[in-house]
């Protein structure tokens, strides 16, 4: 049957008769939609319409009848169309009869333009930089040691090249191992990925086509009706997230505990400043390498427990580290704790804003050469006489500073996921000497690196500050004091001074803050605040 059965009821929608109706009483505005949020949209009427395999272009029509928009079919549009729908709205039902059947329209004032569900072409713009971003983050921990090979046997090498052998009871070779890493590695193609995406979903025959142009942000999909919309959607929910961004707020600090905590910062202290009638909240605990500080609930007066939702991952290397979340709004309250723990010093305070999933890396400090190895020119020709020269060194440049690596990850409740690898090395000269026999003693200019660093996985809310500590060094001075002259001279200079030992600890305490910034491009008052001001150092006496 052509006909379409039992066609359409409308109420509510078809003139000044039916606007007396008691369903007239019952209507309401519908919000505007997004994109048409700058259009001034009429006052929508609802109604009720049931239809069973009815021509589409006849249902459009239908549709217009007593409505404030006046709708424009192309003649193409072809199909026929079933539905059921109760107190909706003229622009709701072309969003279903779109989301179901594929035929596409627009807005333009007081006019709807409908377009076939066949194929058809539309072009779609998307902003985001081309080209591709690749970047590593690697901790490890390398240690060497002898290996003895052996037993009675033989190796050898043979070609053009040089070869060695070995027999007898083995060999002693000093092999190197790592004992932990971890490596996390992204690459962002963000335009390879989109064209790989939107093949699936548009796929290829029928007069399918896909464009892609990174450099003017164009997409050209040519496709039947209902792909289109799921290319719409898929296009619009990248868009949302890519264009989200976070203001990521550190600190890293160096604590010289007092006597009064030569074991640690005693975060405990903290938890009682927060709890009580400041309400504050916090995650704490102390974890090994792979292993997560699980919430438990709200903090109380003079506790110290957990936040809910702040799960702390640790892959950190070594011994573990001290890990907390907490709720604060800045750095000032924690600040005048640590002061209360030792001597602060902020060694970088940094400040920088990326874009979901995208790595931020801040690197402070200088690049020295140092000497890693020597060639001997030497040379000894037929006569036995041997020609000295100078040896030929190889420079390697060593960084000394602070690097901070983190990559956010933010989802649609606000939460943010960090992944955070802080790094801070000091490379100093020292010098080796080796003991040649009758050669004399040769001295050995040497590179010696400290470094402190760590690798984690935190998931924090928007605002809260994650604390990583329990980086501690320790220093060993010997301190003299006496009488001039005196306390220097031998056996009886103790009888006129005395000698002391120092034990110095030193504690490293990073903070990082994410905050998000709304999708209106407003920042919060406290990102367009200026940083803390970094507190002067304290003269040290000296020893």
């Amino acid at each position: 049957m052509n006909a379409w059965v039992p066609a359409l009821i409308l109420t509510g929608l078809l003139g000044a008769a039916q606007a007396q109706e008691p369903q007239r009483a019952e209507s309401q505005p519908v919000a505007p939609r997004p994109g048409a949020a700058t259009q001034s949209l009429p006052r929508l009427e609802r109604f009720d319409i049931a239809l069973v395999d009815a021509p589409a272009a006849q249902v459009f029509l239908q549709l217009a009848q007593g409505s404030p928009y006046q709708l424009l079919v192309a003649p193409d549009v072809s199909g026929r169309i079933s539905l059921n729908l109760r107190q909706t709205t003229v622009l709701e039902a072309l969003d279903a009869i779109k989301e179901l059947y594929g035929y596409d329209y627009r807005l333009a004032g007081d006019k709807v333009y409908v377009y076939t569900n066949a194929v058809q072409t539309r072009i779609f713009r998307i902003n985001y930089l081309p080209g591709r971003r690749q970047g590593e983050s690697d901790t490890r921990v390398s240690t060497s040691a002898l290996a003895v090979s052996g037993g009675n046997g033989s190796s050898g090498g043979s070609g053009s090249g040089s070869g060695s052998s070995s027999s007898g009871g083995g060999s002693t070779q000093l092999r190197s191992f790592e004992s932990a890493q971890v490596k996390t590695t992204s690459d962002a193609n963000f335009w390879s990925e989109v064209r790989e995406s939107l093949g699936l979903l548009v796929g290829s025959g029928g007069g399918r086509s896909l464009v892609l142009n990174p450099s003017a942000g164009v997409i050209v999909v040519r496709a039947p009706g209902p792909e289109l919309v799921q290319v719409e959607q898929y296009l619009q929910a990248i868009q949302v997230s890519i264009e989200r961004q976070v203001m990521l707020e550190a600190k890293i600090l160096e604590v010289s505990l007092s006597d009064d905590a030569k074991t640690g910062i005693n975060w405990g202290a903290f938890g009682q400043l927060l709890g009580g009638s400041r309400g504050g909240q916090l995650s704490i605990g102390v974890g090994q390498p792979g292993a997560v500080i699980s919430p438990t609930g709200p903090i109380t007066d003079g506790s110290t427990v957990s936040l809910p939702g702040a799960n702390l991952n640790l892959n950190s290397l070594g011994r573990g580290f001290y890990g907390l979340a907490f709720q604060a709004t800045n750095f000032a309250a924690l600040l005048n704790f640590l002061e209360t723990q030792g001597d602060v010093h902020v060694l970088s305070s940094p400040r920088i804003a990326t874009l979901n999933n995208q790595k931020a890396l801040l690197k402070v400090g200088s690049d020295e050469l140092y000497v890693t190895g020597i060639t001997n020119n030497n040379s000894t020709n037929n006569n036995t006489n041997t020609t000295t020269q100078a040896p030929t060194l190889q420079l390697t440049p060593f960084f000394s500073g602070i690097v901070l690596d983190v990559t956010p990850q933010i989802d649609p409740n606000g939460q943010v996921m960090l992944h955070v690898h802080p790094s801070i090395s000091l490379v100093t000269e020292r010098e080796k000497i080796l003991d040649l026999g009758t050669l004399g003693n040769f001295r050995l200019p040497l590179a010696a690196s400290t470094i402190n660093e760590t690798d984690s996985i935190v998931r924090v809310g928007d605002g809260q500050i994650v604390a990583i500590g329990g980086l501690m060094t320790q220093e060993l001075r010997g301190d003299r004091t006496g009488l001039p002259v005196l306390s220097n001279l031998p056996v009886v200079g103790n009888l006129f001074g005395q000698k002391s030992k120092i034990n110095r600890k030193r504690e490293l305490v990073i903070l990082i803050k994410p905050t998000v910034i709304p999708a209106d491009g407003r920042w919060p008052a406290e990102l367009s605040a200026p940083a803390l001001p970094v507190p002067p150092e304290p003269q040290r006496k000296p020893e």
